[in-house]
């Protein structure tokens, strides 16, 4: 949200009549006194679906308002809402809208359209009838101010007076209600108020010209300057809740610990399959060694977060993260996927164009899988991906003034490509363990510059933003249990 407002230059054709001064200001209209005419908002809160995370959950959709965002801030009431902050780099609100041809969406245009056409009728009525113009400029009142920040008092003022709510039924009762004076002064307003990338959007509501249409663009483009104003909120709080949020959660989960059983009976098992006693004088009782070993031991179980067995519990301690290492896998999967289906093509040569080649090749592989997340939904398209492999060898080969390929050898395309549907082909093998073993290594290092494993440079920056990823996700819950990863692998290590 831009921070334009200065002193508006429509203030002084307020002040007509002297009795802008004597006024009182209005106060929010209470939820009550709409019943006679249904508000714009009444029946739909400002809410907005959260993107990606483990909140928003596959079914049913969860929903966080602004205050909801302001409490995991300030007071760090919703542990979930503040990890996902803290944790997701690129966390923000989106507006929901309902599935195209869904009950709910037909239900909200309706409601949405009655309620203006109404408004319609009622402003076009002889004599015109204000009751439900009335709750609608309270409605944008309120809008406006949603989108002020704290240090707006003089903008706040401004709009207490001239959307003063007792002044303007008085206009309505003298039938003189100037709509279109109040529509020109909350656009201005707006304009101030808009981050600039939304000018163009205010600026296509000045081009109407009928009243109710002018309305109807000026609330729902307070809900999208709503939506602009948290996601600049939470960009400003994130610092403070990473901050906070590592102690809030270890508190809480302690809490949690004081009064079950055995919190951590998961989280056991998963570390106990991954520690390695190989060459150990057990007991260990060095210090220095059991962290070295529990740096180990959370590199591989980590990574098994990748490729979760549904069979076996999860670890408590990472249950707000199931869904975001469940997503992470399903890029490292696809990533193993289109990497091995290179590698057995044959339009990548080793001459200098096979770069540029091997580029386009994978962009189109890319989209075809872009569904596929599992070994059945891959073997169901790596026919279509055969095929788009064939066209596109012979296109390469056709520009080079070489004869197509014959059939012998787009049967053993084929048959190249769809035998990577088992797992256990040796190629997709070997391309998963050294994208394991990079990711092992950037864990175990904490980062720092790595070699891109041989047979993955093309995929350089897919490795790169995987890692980062996966990094960041393992360095905020290192950082709130560690002390529980240590105690686990220093109990196991005690035993003879």
């Amino acid at each position: 949200m831009s921070d334009r407002d200065g002193s508006s230059g429509s203030d002084s054709q307020w002040g007509d009549k002297g009795e802008k001064s004597t006024r009182t200001p209005s106060q929010p209209m209470p939820t009550g006194s709409r019943s006679s005419a249904s508000s714009y908002y009444s029946n739909e809160p400002i809410q907005f679906r959260v993107r990606g995370s483990t909140i928003t959950g596959a079914s049913p959709p969860k929903f966080v308002t602004l205050e909801d965002i302001m409490k995991a801030a300030h007071g760090m009431q919703n542990m979930a809402l503040a990890h996902e902050i803290a944790v997701d780099q690129d966390f923000k609100l989106e507006p929901f809208e309902p599935p195209d041809n869904s009950y709910q969406k037909l239900v909200k245009e309706t409601m949405h359209k009655a309620y203006f056409d109404l408004l319609r009728e009622q402003l076009n009525s002889d004599p015109p009838e204000y009751k439900r113009a009335l709750v609608l400029l309270e409605d944008v009142k309120q809008g406006l101010f949603s989108i002020l920040l704290p240090h707006h008092v003089t903008l706040r003022e401004m709009i207490e007076e001239v959307l003063d709510n007792d002044f303007i039924k008085q206009q309505a009762e003298n039938n003189s209600l100037d709509f279109h004076k109040y529509a020109n002064f909350v656009v201005d307003l707006m304009a101030k108020l808009a981050a600039p990338a939304r000018d163009e959007m205010i600026q296509n509501i000045t081009k109407l010209t009928d009243t109710v249409d002018i309305f109807r663009a000026i609330l729902e483009t307070l809900e999208i300057l709503k939506l602009d104003l948290a996601n600049t909120l939470i960009a400003m709080i994130r610092p403070h809740v990473q901050q906070e949020s590592v102690q809030y959660e270890r508190a809480k989960f302690d809490e949690m610990l004081k009064v079950s059983e055995d919190g951590l009976k998961f989280t056991r098992e998963w570390l106990q399959r991954h520690i390695d006693k190989t060459g150990l004088s057990i007991p260990v009782t060095d210090t220095n060694i059991i962290r070295n070993i529990t740096a180990q031991t959370l590199a591989k179980a980590y990574l098994e977060l990748l490729e979760w067995d549904g069979t076996k519990n999860y670890p408590e301690t990472l249950v707000l993260d199931s869904s975001r290492f469940a997503e992470l896998g399903t890029q490292v999967y696809k990533l193993i996927c289109v990497v091995s289906i290179l590698l057995v093509s044959p339009s990548c040569g080793n001459d200098p164009s096979s770069a540029t080649q091997k580029q386009q090749l994978k962009e189109k592989i890319v989209i075809i899988l872009d569904n596929t997340s599992n070994d059945i939904e891959l073997k169901a398209i790596l026919p279509s991906v055969a095929e788009e492999v064939i066209v596109f060898t012979e296109q390469i080969l056709d520009g080079l003034n070489q004869d197509g390929l014959s059939g012998d050898n787009k049967e053993l395309i084929r048959t190249q490509i769809v035998s990577l549907g088992d797992p256990e082909h040796r190629v997709r093998q070997i391309v998963r363990q050294r994208v394991l073993e990079f990711l092992k290594m950037i864990l175990v290092c904490a980062g720092g510059s790595r070699q891109i494993p041989v047979g993955l440079s093309a995929f350089t920056p897919e490795l790169t933003a995987v890692s980062g990823t996966l990094l960041r996700y393992v360095m905020h819950n290192k950082a709130v249990f560690t002390k529980h990863y240590l105690d686990i692998v220093a109990e196991e290590l005690s035993k003879n």
